[in-house]
Formats: structure tokens, C-alpha cells, sequence
């Protein structure tokens, strides 16, 4: 079932999805009314069409911004969103691994950091008897998961997280299980694998993205649906 989900999201990116080329003049705001403007002023280079192919691009900017600007307002509410001090920094092309305050640029020093820091309680001792006064209760069967849960997990997830692997966003998961047949094929997927006990390859893959702060952000914050 989660091979057949997955094929399915991936037909659906190949068959909607489209090459963009991107150059320094690409533009958010552009559309197609700019383009045909465009391609009519080169076509004769009279300032008629340069006139008109200006007042296109003109209300396509008005027109996009405006659209952003009450996105803003009445969507998430953050008008710091507009201004340029809260944009993403700038990352540098490349950062060593510090530990301990000291850059790592040899293999054994990248070891070193790493083993000390995942084993660095590997063999401080370790006592067990206060486990003793837990009382030893019956294993309880795990409950099936529900609509609810889906739901409430999937109100959680950012809407502008970056898509995984299957080009899937949170946004795409929620209007799909808006549908009740598509919520329940999601629901009986996510208890087969709480049933048997098996978590599907799909699951496992996900895209890590720097932050701003040069920080690696949790995989689980930032993959797609069929990752989490």
C-alpha cells in the first residue's frame, strides 16, 4: 500500500509538473501577460509596445505584491514578514566542523568528534534497581490509530515546510485527506504498520535543509508526509 501511495504522488509530479528556466531577470511576479508584451515589442521595438509591455509588468507587480501583503495581513499575521532584516542570512560556501571550540579538518579528528560525542556515556556504569519499585504491570495492546490523531497531527505541520523526495508538501497531505476514502486508506496504512510491526522504506527518507543559523533543522520538521 505504501508502494502504491508513492506511485501515485509520483505519477501525479511527472505528469504536472513543468521545466522552469531560470535566469538573473526570473521574477515572481512575472506572467504570462508580461511575456506576450514582451515578445510584441521585440518583434517591432516600438515604443508603443515598450509603453505597454511597461504597464504590464507594472500591474503585475502591484497585483502580486498586493496578493502578498494581504496574505499577510489576514493569513499568518506576521508583518515583520515584509520587512528585508528578517530574511534568510546568507550562508557561507563552507563551515568546518568544530568540536570542543577547535575546526576538525583530518579524518581522525572528524572521528574523535564524533565518537566522543554519541559514546561519550558508553561506559559509565549504570544502575538498574530502581527499575525494582516499578510495579510489573500486563502488556496493553496498542490501540488503533484514528481519523482524529491524523488529523490533529497533520494541524501541527507547517504549511511552508520543503517537500521530500516525492515533491509532497503538508498542504498537498491535507487537502488529500479532506476526502473520507483517501482518510481512511491513510488510516489503515498507518495501523497495518503499527500491526505488523514493519515501517515501509517511503518512511525513511527525508530532506534536511541549513537554516539560517547554520543549523541542520530535524528531518522531522521539514520532510514531506509520507516521512513522518
Amino acid at each position: 500500500m505504501a508502494q502504491a501511495v508513492a506511485d501515485v504522488f509520483s505519477k501525479a509530479w511527472s505528469d504536472n509538473a513543468t521545466e522552469k528556466r531560470i535566469t538573473r531577470r526570473s521574477e515572481p511576479w512575472w506572467n504570462d501577460t508580461c511575456s506576450e508584451t514582451l515578445l510584441q515589442y521585440r518583434d517591432d521595438k516600438t515604443p508603443e509596445n515598450w509603453s505597454t509591455f511597461c504597464k504590464a509588468t507594472r500591474a503585475a507587480k502591484r497585483k502580486f505584491f498586493n496578493a502578498k501583503i494581504e496574505e499577510i495581513a489576514k493569513t499568518n499575521r506576521r508583518p515583520w514578514d515584509l520587512m528585508e532584516w528578517v530574511k534568510g542570512q546568507k550562508l557561507p560556501p563552507c563551515e568546518a566542523i568544530q568540536y570542543n571550540g577547535q575546526p576538525c579538518h583530518t579524518m581522525p579528528e572528524l572521528w574523535d568528534a564524533l565518537h566522543n560525542t554519541y559514546n561519550s556515556a558508553a561506559d559509565c556504569p549504570c544502575d538498574l534497581s530502581v527499575l525494582d519499585e516499578l510495579l510489573d504491570l500486563p502488556a496493553w495492546e496498542w490501540a488503533p490509530f484514528s481519523a482524529l490523531e491524523l488529523m490533529e497531527a497533520l494541524a501541527a505541520c507547517s504549511s511552508l515546510s520543503s517537500p521530500g523526495p516525492d515533491h509532497v508538501t503538508w498542504v498537498h497531505l491535507k487537502k488529500i485527506v479532506a476526502e473520507p476514502q483517501c482518510l481512511n486508506v491513510f488510516i489503515k496504512l498507518a495501523n497495518a504498520c503499527l500491526t505488523v510491526g514493519r515501517w515501509p522504506k517511503h518512511f525513511k527518507e527525508s530532506v534536511s535543509v541549513r537554516s539560517p543559523a547554520n543549523h541542520l533543522i530535524p528531518p522531522q520538521r521539514r520532510s514531506g508526509p509520507l516521512r513522518s
